[in-house]
This record gives structure tokens, C-alpha cells and sequence, in this order.
């Protein structure tokens, strides 16, 4: 087996999105003021890098998939710092809602897309795929139709998003601290 030029950077391009989902969550939710979303604009800016960041990284690895990955969640990362700087500072509107739907759907669908190829990873990378395919298609059709039961839906579903994070990045990290099987991945659908 070919050593890589770098380890997996895949644990921090993913906590820092737990970070942002985490922070979102509240406010989504009113469990937290609205006002408290201007959290996301730091972590938009802290995940955009990271995330560029463990991107790139994960291309010059060779992983093609997890790499576009990566670096499409930095750029919702960037959105995110930019839009809510933005409507801060009122050089944004504050309804930004159709363009976002759209964004999120065209998210949505590339994930389902990649989320096939997660049939040959552990069970909770494909499970994370899942959880993250109904966050973006639910979010962006809400956005577009401002049917509450898809917020709903992403009240639910954003706590499974950021816990199968949890246990990818523990996996990663565990398992290859100890060199062997700490923290259960599941076997893929798919074996090669």
C-alpha cells in the first residue's frame, strides 16, 4: 500500500462542521434568539479554512470523492460567514431565502450523487451521507416553499448529522491511535 503525502484530514474538515451545524442548531430550532445566529459568521470562517484546507489535502491524498466533498462544504462554509456578515452589516438583504433554496437543493443533489459512493465506505460515513442528503434537500426546498414540516424535518434531522460526525471523527482518530478497531465503523455495503 502507497503511504500518503499527509493523514486523513477528514476528522478536522468534519468537526469544525459539527461546530457550525452545532451552533445553527439553536437557532433553527428557537431554543436560541435569532440574533444568535451571527455565531456562524466565526465558524463560517473558521470552516471555510479548515475545510479548504482538509480538501486540498485530501486531493493531493488521492481521494477524489472526500476531497470534493471537503471542499464543497467550505464553500457553504464560506457562504454562510459571508451571507450573515453581510445581513449584519446590511449590505446583504435579510431574506436571501430563494438563492439559498437553490444552493441548498444543487448541494442536496450532489450529495445524494456522491452518497452512492459511500455504499463502499464504513456504515456511518453512509449513514452521515444520508443524514446530510435530507439536511440540504430539506433545507433548500423550505427555503424555496416556506413549508414548515421540511424545517421540521431539519430540526430532526440536524442532531443526526452532527452525531454520526462524532462518531466518524472518533473512529478515524481512535482507531488509528490504537491500530485497531476502538470505535465501530460498520462494514460497507459494497465490498470491493
Amino acid at each position: 500500500m502507497e503511504k500518503k503525502p499527509f493523514a486523513n484530514p477528514g476528522p478536522a474538515g468534519l468537526m469544525v462542521l459539527a461546530f457550525y451545524l452545532a451552533a445553527l442548531w439553536p437557532v433553527a430550532t428557537h431554543r436560541a434568539p435569532h440574533e444568535m445566529i451571527n455565531v456562524l459568521i466565526a465558524l463560517g470562517f473558521a470552516g471555510g479554512l479548515v475545510q479548504f484546507t482538509a480538501g486540498i489535502i485530501d486531493l493531493r491524498n488521492g481521494e477524489i470523492m472526500t476531497g470534493n466533498i471537503m471542499l464543497a462544504f467550505s464553500a457553504f462554509m464560506w457562504l454562510g460567514f459571508w451571507e450573515f456578515l453581510g445581513k449584519s452589516f446590511g449590505f446583504i438583504p435579510e431574506n436571501t431565502s430563494v438563492v439559498d433554496g437553490y444552493v441548498f437543493i444543487v448541494m442536496g443533489i450532489l450529495m445524494v450523487g456522491f452518497t452512492f459512493g459511500h455504499l463502499k465506505a464504513p456504515k456511518i460515513s453512509l449513514l452521515f451521507m444520508i443524514f446530510t442528503d435530507i439536511f440540504f434537500l430539506s433545507a433548500g426546498s423550505f427555503f424555496l416553499t416556506h413549508n414548515l414540516v421540511l424545517w421540521n424535518i431539519v430540526g430532526i434531522d440536524l442532531p443526526l448529522v452532527i452525531l454520526s460526525i462524532l462518531w466518524i471523527v472518533f473512529g478515524i482518530v481512535l482507531n488509528g491511535v490504537f491500530g485497531k478497531e476502538i470505535v465501530p465503523m460498520g462494514k460497507p455495503l459494497i465490498k470491493d
